[in-house]
């Protein structure tokens, strides 16, 4: 009997074996497949940045030297030699050497490799005759390390000896402050020939520095740095002496400049590669022995957990499908961005903005990302708010920056002046549109009001906001009337009445709220449209106007603040003064900031003409930019000029090209040199504001009550498919056919009178939308919530219900094929004055508005 039942048991394992084998198979090919097509390969003079929670690394001119290493645990630290940041691809942090047989010592990466690239992993390449080299950088996932993969093959048709020298200098400067901390104490441990420094130094918050070996095995090995002394090629032991290396130790007593240097030697057959690798990290010294020993046997499961998580992250976790090439490849590369730009910080896993700078955390950059994110990963939204609501002060003001600084954690926090104060209000009312998560909203909106009431304190009696710096830079000293700051306060007065009605918070507040947003906006003309200009400009505290076009100022268009007119007006200026086809849209125009250093209270921090914040081109220039031509209706020029600037192909085929979602691009075009390069590659909110730009693009739009079916087919395109998390239900999302006009809406199989989404909306998991003459009228657009609405054919009338507060002034916007015939409003017609008709080609586009008189409004109209 026993027998038996092993038999069947070894039987069933026998059959289930190859399925197993099968289903592992086929999700690391998948897996492979997708890292493939996500990779790019590029030859050229780049930046990049690549790295992971725990590490990042920083490279220049495409070298397989790093200029920079960012350690993020214990707290962020990092390698880096340079003595000036606008110059630091000038300094390297280690030495790479090379030595055939009795030939010359060769120094390698002096010159740009070919790489090929992914957020998160870099493989440098580079062949001749003799030797092909190879460079990977990878990162572990759940453990404070990077590993570093070289191999070297030799490609002569001779057996020869290699030797392959390593020198990575192992001083820390800290964050913040960025002390150079030169003095450590090191040891050195047989297994994996394992080099520690130890900084006892509260700066770095007692940091151990390791670099073990899991592949080749050094021959000999140093501790002992000289980089850090003006390094030239040539001022090296190795360089100088050839092997073996001293095998020296900092003692305790006497502490030094310590470094890792390793001396590797082969005998290579034709073809055959020497393989070092080495796992390079940072951690409590207490744990470097433990942590060590853990990734010598684990590091390939750590790198794998970690690329797998990012691939998943850039195709499973929400879906954007164009079937433009260019335009996919650059949404699965954005979110593999918005994957890997997390950084440890004080026990949390936070977003950062880039892989290997910046090592502390900046609510705005966040927030911003978050405006993209809320469409396919609401989990990321809710736990950074979160993260803002802990560090923000004991009476509710959020932080504006988060770091290690000396000896402890400091919080810089948001003041009055503080655009912190608005972006919060407009996230967090986004999150609760896409979620529908009303308790996590009841936990934001205390610090919600704090960030208004906060904000206002600058608000003059006037109407206006008045503001110490220009436009979204965080430097500057001069307080004087603001276009960018009064437009953000007039959205989230209104994205706070959104949150306050859901949640009925404060209702004898809201509609003071509104009436003073309305006073707001209707300042934004009066005050700041100059006729000169032909934009909206602000004024210097001595009333005197601020002679610089502001891209903040584009934000107006994008939460339709204007009028057609001056709608027009501001992006043909746009196009004159900001605008720059073959790279974007600069910052801010003229690029004469220096000659403003005594009156705006600037230093150099504000950059050279063209870079940086005196013109340079940022990701929002040209998200603003997009999305105000799309919310136009100029969809056609909104893609070609997305298409160029801000694909990743686009970027590549532009003046000094490369594979980059960058923080900032030079815009200097008499200066072929610079032109179009960039700084900081792999930006988390280029990322996001990449992913915001499509979404508005090609599929929604999303006003402060309620999110919209935009839809728009590319020439040549057939069909759009996308993600979309809306009050709370995960929508996956079809357009087809052609056209600017909705033919048909279906809510799985039901068709749906509205491209306005209702918030009522459950259980659905498909929306297909059809372009073309409409088949039935259809509510475009409102600025109320939308409970419902319907259309009864017989009856040839069409109702909407919706929801708001009383006196809120609603507008609603029809599409139909007829003309309406009645219009009213709770039972009540609508006047006449407060309906208007337009007419193109077969299409009536209705407009109607009226005031709430309960919370709830029933719009009927009866078409003849």
């Amino acid at each position: 009997m026993e027998r038996k039942i092993y038999k069947t048991v070894f039987l069933f394992i026998m059959l289930l074996l190859p399925c197993i084998v099968f289903t592992s198979c086929g999700k690391k090919n998948e897996a492979a497949k997708q890292e493939k097509e996500l990779s790019v390969n590029f030859s050229g003079d780049a930046k990049v940045s690549v790295g992971s929670f725990y590490v990042g690394a920083e490279f220049h001119h495409s070298s397989i030297q790093p200029q920079r290493i960012s350690f993020y645990y214990p707290v962020a630290n990092s390698i880096d030699l340079s003595t000036d940041y606008w110059y630091r691809d000038t300094t390297f942090i280690n030495a790479l050497g090379l030595q055939i047989g009795n030939g010359p010592r060769q120094w390698l990466g002096l010159h740009p490799y070919e790489y090929n690239l992914t957020p998160y992993k870099v493989t440098f390449h580079k062949e001749d005759s003799v030797k092909a080299v190879k460079v990977t950088y990878q990162f572990c996932k759940d453990k404070p390390a990077m590993v570093v993969t070289y191999e070297i093959t030799n490609r002569s048709n001779n057996t020869e000896d290699y030797s392959f020298y390593t020198h990575l200098e192992t001083s820390l400067k800290t964050c913040h402050t960025y002390a150079l901390k030169d003095k450590a104490v090191t040891s050195y441990d047989k297994s994996g020939s394992t080099i520690y420094a130890d900084f006892n130094d509260i700066g770095t918050q007692f940091a151990r520095v390791f670099v073990a070996n899991a592949g080749e095995m050094p021959a000999s090995y140093n501790t002992i740095g000289d980089l850090n002394n003006s390094r030239k090629p040539g001022n090296d032991y190795w360089y100088e002496h050839g092997g073996p290396l001293p095998e020296k130790v900092l003692d305790k007593d006497i502490p030094g400049i310590p470094a890792a240097e390793y001396l590797y030697k082969k005998k290579l057959a034709p073809n055959e590669t020497m393989k070092v690798v080495q796992i390079i990290g940072s951690c409590k010294i207490s744990e470097g022995n433990s942590i060590v020993d853990y990734l010598l046997k684990n590091y390939e499961k750590e790198v794998k957990a970690y690329e797998d998580y990012a691939i998943k992250k850039s195709f499973d976790d929400g879906k954007f499908k164009t079937g433009i090439k260019s335009i996919d490849h650059s949404a699965e590369w954005s979110k593999a961005i918005l994957a890997a730009n997390k950084h440890y910080i004080d026990g949390d896993i936070i977003p950062m903005p880039c892989p290997a700078e910046y090592n502390f955390y900046f609510t705005h950059d966040v927030l911003l990302t978050d405006l993209a994110a809320v469409n396919f990963d609401l989990a990321r939204v809710k736990h950074d708010l979160t993260f803002v609501a802990e560090h923000s002060s004991a009476d509710k003001v959020i932080p504006h920056a988060f770091y290690w600084k000396d000896s402890a954690y400091a919080t810089e926090y948001a003041d009055a002046d503080n655009w912190n104060n608005f972006w919060v209000i407009i996230t967090t009312a986004s999150y609760l549109r896409h979620s529908n998560d009303t308790s996590f909203a009841n936990f934001m909106y205390p610090y919600l009001t704090k960030s208004l009431e906060n904000a206002l304190h600058t608000k003059k009696e006037d109407d206006v906001m008045w503001s110490y710096r220009p436009d979204w830079w965080d430097i500057g000293n001069n307080f004087g009337p603001r276009a960018y700051m009064t437009i953000l306060a007039v959205k989230s007065l209104r994205e706070y009445n959104y949150v306050s009605t859901v949640l009925g918070k404060n209702p004898n507040k809201l509609l003071e709220n509104d009436k003073l947003a309305d006073r707001m906006e209707a300042k934004l003309v009066p005050v700041f449209w100059s006729g000169k200009y032909n934009y909206l400009m602000s004024y210097f505290n001595d009333g005197k106007i601020d002679p610089h076009y502001y891209i903040g100022s584009l934000l107006a268009v994008d939460y339709g603040m204007l009028d057609k007119e001056h709608t027009d007006l501001l992006l043909q200026t746009t196009k004159e003064k900001l605008l720059d086809p073959k790279v974007g849209v600069y910052t801010a125009f003229p690029m004469d900031f220096l000659k403003f250093e005594k009156k705006l209270g600037y230093g150099d921090e504000v950059g050279k003409p063209y870079y940086y914040f005196n013109g340079g081109i940022w990701p929002q220039d040209n998200s603003w930019y997009a999305s105000a031509l799309a919310a136009n209706g100029n969809k056609k020029e909104a893609f070609d000029f997305l298409n160029t600037t801000m694909t990743l192909e686009g970027i590549m085929n532009g003046p000094n090209g490369q594979p980059a979602m960058y923080e900032v691009r030079n815009a200097d075009k008499d200066n072929p040199a610079v032109y179009g390069s960039v700084d900081k590659p792999q930006f988390m909110w280029a990322g996001g504001w990449y992913l915001y730009s499509i979404y508005h693009l090609f599929g929604i739009n999303e006003n402060d009550w309620n999110i919209s079916f935009s839809p728009y087919l590319a020439p040549g395109q057939t069909s759009t498919e996308f993600s979309l998390n809306a009050y709370g239900e995960n929508l996956l999302v079809k357009v087809t056919g052609s056209g600017k006009y909705i033919r048909s809406i279906k809510y799985g199989d039901s068709a749906y009178p509205s491209a306005v989404i209702p918030s009522s909306l459950s259980k659905v998991k498909n929306v297909n939308i059809m372009l073309g003459e409409p088949d039935s009228p259809y509510l475009e657009s409102t600025n109320s919530s939308l409970l419902s609405c319907s259309y009864n054919g017989a009856m040839k009338s069409l109702k909407a219900v919706f929801a708001a507060f009383p006196g809120h002034s609603s507008t609603a916007l029809l599409i139909s094929t007829s003309e309406p015939e009645t219009v009213t409003v709770d039972g009540s017609p609508v006047s006449t004055k407060n309906i208007s008709v337009e007419k193109s080609g077969d299409v009536y586009r209705t407009t109607v508005k009226f005031d709430h008189k309960d919370t709830d409004a029933d719009l009927v109209i009866v078409y003849r």
